[in-house]
């Protein structure tokens, strides 16, 4: 007996410390304690995902109120809520679809995006045993992955269709109607760049079908990798389009930005530097720029249970910053602005999809790339008011946005059907609203152009002309370049706005690229007309003047954009004009030769993301090509210095401590700030505190911390000094660092730069990118650090005039002809 005993004492023993080593071994998501959300409002940790769960990337609920999830490597998983004991429970019900980026139940079905696999699938439960015994491909999908840009996520719409997004690694499938909202997408680029030929010209779409699959269209194009749509009470529909990184400092970078689409939206994107710029008439306009960032999930709060100033906003998701923002819709004609705020943040919170759940809750999951999972729950909270007040917008405003709204959206069948009358979709084109204009054109364009070829040729209302015009060359023949071009000579531009001028010169482009090039005669006065207008006032005209002017051969074009290379002018604005000029096969001169290349020498000083410098050769290469072997000869000297190494940058020597500057010692004198400032000292100065080695301002400096260009702009010298001196007083979220404490009592402070399924990458010292490899397993807490990575001593090294100096030069953005720096007699 006492042997049985011992046994069984010694069984239970061991189970004990079984059960404890598991417990210790379960994996944790981010603790609610370093989630940030907004006042009014409570974070819960429904479930950490476990071993063997894989990381998850996609959710919905299906008709029980359970969490089906797309995992990252393959299968589906199950959530089961059990509102009586807490306990979420996990099963996996698939096992071989590979990367399900988007999951959706609706119509007694499942439908799944396989990213890495054959396309879209049905499933559905036909005996209710909870298992999905009926399995159908929809749809199959060409992915071919770079960068993993391929059918995302799907979603129900208004109608109750479905609506799948797809990044731009996928070709339009086949069976697509050829009636579809969104047609036949092309470059048209006036001076295409030869190093993006044989790139691939796919762009991301939206792509609608009926429940069962039997017909597709296409509806709207011209994205990168927009991972979610979403829709507004009114039907409206929204997505949170991808940045390209590379591209930052290049005329081409577009940030990421929300998106209003309407069907047979045209929004731009298309690969390397051909990406549309947002004044193109045949495109439509990002809603909000967001900067940096990487969108996955969205939903509007209609179905919740919050607040009413929150059931009317929207929630998008922003994996690298690990925040969801909410967003304010402002009505604005027949579309809107926008305008955010952070609704909850945390860190590391890499958040890849939500959804409002059956309870009125706001569920979003953690995950990707292999990362740690989470389930999390957010609910209003009874003790405790929000705090947050939606934008005031009048009711005249607002009745003017729906009457738009609607006006846009009655012609909009005509997408794809034949109108009674042509003027129903004529009177729109002389709108003030450009998505009046832009749905009126592309319905026009899909009308017989029989029907209306002639009334455009002969339309005399500028406006009206223009939109009409750019119409015809969409769907004319050749044959109709010289009565289009005729048109287009009779509209006078000192009548028109910025916009309409933008609007005719894209109409000129667009003739010359779909209907073909001028003749001689024709070219001759194309460029009479354009060259008094070159250089402009903005460079949004000087981008497609100079592009115009390089086409139509104009001999003067080259010594007037030399003008627009100076250093003043942004850089953007520099690449884009140089890169244009490496296609001018007349008007260079020795003096204008050197001066590009002096130009080249100046741009390697630019700075900006991973393909920047590739860009840079890129135009260096082909400008060289215009040199005859003499030229080069001639100029070998400018060439080779081209090759040298950069000099070292401006260094001064280590200052000792002045003083513990505070902002009292400092604000009696900051009107000395406007005038008899040293330019000179103000730039020693810049290099003693280090603000370059992590602040951008004009065309040198880092790019790790905010761009401090046009700071002056924005705030006054107090508000600059303040934020110098108190950089910890206010902060910008993107930029905040991240604590972790590890089970060992160490602490690494930093921005997690990446992400895997066990480690998490720190970046701890930007300047020298140094990192630093953070295990999951080891880490007690995470939190956002509530002091800013910019020490708070900078300027101590620095007299009083040094720091009014300072102050100048960044009120200034860095320009020695300002105000301040002129020396007064």
């Amino acid at each position: 007996m006492r042997n049985c005993l011992f046994w069984m004492c010694l069984i239970a023993l061991l189970l004990t410390s079984v059960t404890q080593s598991v417990r210790g071994a379960e994996q944790q998501a981010t603790p609610v304690s370093s989630i940030r959300v907004q006042p009014g409002f409570q974070v819960e940790l429904l479930r950490s995902a476990q071993a063997g769960e894989s990381s998850w990337i996609s959710m919905t609920f299906d008709d029980r109120g359970r969490v089906i999830l797309g995992l990252d490597d393959v299968g589906l998983g199950r959530l089961t809520l059990k509102d009586k004991t807490g306990k979420v429970t996990f099963e996996k019900i698939d096992d071989k679809l590979k990367h399900c980026r988007g999951v959706l139940y609706a119509h007694d079905s499942l439908y799944i995006s396989e990213t890495n696999g054959e396309g879209l699938h049905r499933f559905q439960d036909t005996n209710g045993d909870g298992q999905f015994d009926q399995r159908q491909l929809l749809k199959p999908l060409d992915y071919r992955s770079r960068f993993g840009h391929g059918s995302n996520q799907i979603v129900l719409g208004p109608d109750k269709n479905i609506y799948l997004v797809v990044g731009n690694d996928v070709s339009f499938p086949e069976g697509v109607s050829p009636q579809s909202p969104y047609r036949d997408p092309q470059n048209d680029q006036l001076l295409p760049n030869p190093h993006d030929a044989g790139q691939d010209d796919r762009v991301g779409y939206i792509l609608k079908t009926d429940p069962a699959g039997k017909t597709w269209e296409i509806l709207a194009g011209g994205f990168r990798n927009q991972v979610d749509i979403a829709f507004n009470p009114e039907g409206e529909m929204f997505t949170y389009d991808a940045d390209m990184e590379w591209d930052i400092g290049q005329p081409w970078y577009r940030p990421t930005r929300i998106n209003h689409i309407i069907p047979g939206g045209e929004y731009g994107w298309r690969w390397g530097t051909g990406k549309w710029p947002e004044y193109y008439a045949d495109s439509l306009p990002s809603t909000l720029n967001t900067g940096l960032g990487s969108p996955t999930g969205m939903v509007f709060g209609t179905e919740s249970h919050f607040p009413t100033r929150f059931k009317n906003a929207m929630y998008i998701a922003d994996w690298q910053n690990g925040r969801i923002l909410l967003v304010d819709l402002i009505p604005a004609g027949a579309s809107y602005q926008c305008q955010y705020e952070v609704f909850l943040e945390g860190g590391p919170l890499n958040v890849c999809d939500m959804q409002f759940g059956p309870d009125g809750a706001l569920y979003f999951i953690t995950g990707g790339r292999g990362s740690q999972s989470g389930l999390y729950r957010v609910t209003p909270r009874a003790d405790q008011s929000p705090t947050s007040q939606a934008p005031e917008i009048s009711v005249q405003d607002r009745q003017q946005g729906e009457a738009a709204r609607q006006l846009r959206r009655n012609l909009e069948p005509y997408l794809n059907s034949s109108v009674p009358e042509i003027d129903v979709l004529w009177t729109p084109l002389s709108s003030d609203d450009r998505w009046l204009r832009f749905t009126a054109r592309k319905a026009l364009e899909h009308q017989d152009v029989s029907r209306w070829r002639e009334r455009a040729l002969s339309e005399t209302a500028p406006v009206a002309a223009i939109e009409a015009l750019i119409a015809l060359c969409h769907q004319g023949t050749p044959q109709d370049r010289d009565a289009v071009l005729t048109a287009l000579n009779r509209i006078e531009t000192s009548a028109l706005s910025q916009e309409q001028l933008l609007a005719l010169l894209r109409a000129y482009e667009l003739c010359c690229i779909r209907l073909g090039k001028p003749m001689s005669a024709q070219a001759a006065t194309i460029r009479a007309r354009l060259r008094p207008l070159f250089p402009h006032a903005t460079s949004s005209a000087n981008h497609m003047l100079c592009e115009l002017l390089v086409y139509l051969n104009d001999d003067s074009v080259v010594p007037r954009a030399m003008t627009l290379l100076a250093d003043t002018s942004p850089q953007e604005d520099q690449i884009r004009t140089a890169r244009a000029l490496t296609q001018a096969s007349q008007g260079w001169t020795p003096k204008t030769q050197r001066q590009f290349l002096a130009w080249l020498g100046t741009a390697r000083h630019f700075t900006g993301g991973k393909q920047l410098t590739e860009r840079l050769r890129d135009i260096r290469v082909d400008f060289l090509k215009l040199l005859s072997d003499k030229q080069q000869q001639e100029f070998s000297q400018e060439i080779a210095a081209l090759d040298k190494p950069l000099e070292v940058e401006e260094v001064v020597p280590a200052r000792p401590v002045v003083k513990d500057w505070q902002l009292t010692d400092l604000e009696p004198h900051l009107p000395a700030v406007t005038q008899n400032r040293s330019f000179k000292n103000a730039r020693q100065a810049l290099l003693a505190a280090n603000c370059l080695k992590c602040h951008r301002i004009g065309s040198t400096g880092a790019q790790i911390g905010p761009d401090l260009s046009n700071v002056g702009k924005r705030f006054d010298s107090r508000a600059i000094l303040e934020s110098i001196i108190e950089p910890s007083k206010v902060m910008d979220p993107k930029y905040l660092y991240t604590v972790y404490v590890l089970s060992s009592g160490k602490i690494v402070t930093g921005r997690p730069v990446g992400v895997s399924k066990t480690t998490i990458t720190v970046e701890t010292d930007p300047i020298r990118q140094t990192t630093v490899p953070v295990l999951r397993e080891e880490i007690e807490e995470a939190v956002l650090s509530k002091t800013s990575p910019m020490p708070a001593s900078l300027i101590n090294v620095l007299t009083q005039e040094d720091i009014l100096d300072l102050l100048a030069y960044l009120k200034a953005g860095g320009d020695p002809g300002a105000a301040a720096f002129q020396q007064s007699n």
